[in-house]
């Protein structure tokens, strides 16, 4: 049984974050945010040799974060 406070279920065809309330203008910012950061995770699980852990990951990503 879902908890009350949980979102409720979105269907598979509907984007992420639908049920959430704000501006187009906003929704469209919060995507393109999200997108960059897939890209960057993306980018940074890449170049990581495969014994990384997650402090390696970290690590990176934030480097990679820097301007």
């Amino acid at each position: 049984m879902p908890s009350p406070k949980a979102p409720p279920a979105a269907p598979a065809s509907e984007e992420p974050g639908a049920y959430l309330d704000m501006p187009p203008e906003r929704r469209a910012a919060a995507k393109a945010h999200a997108a960059l950061l897939a890209r960057t995770a993306g980018k940074v699980a890449l170049e990581l040799p495969i014994g990384a852990d997650v402090d390696d990951f970290r690590r990176v990503l934030v480097q990679g974060a820097k301007p």
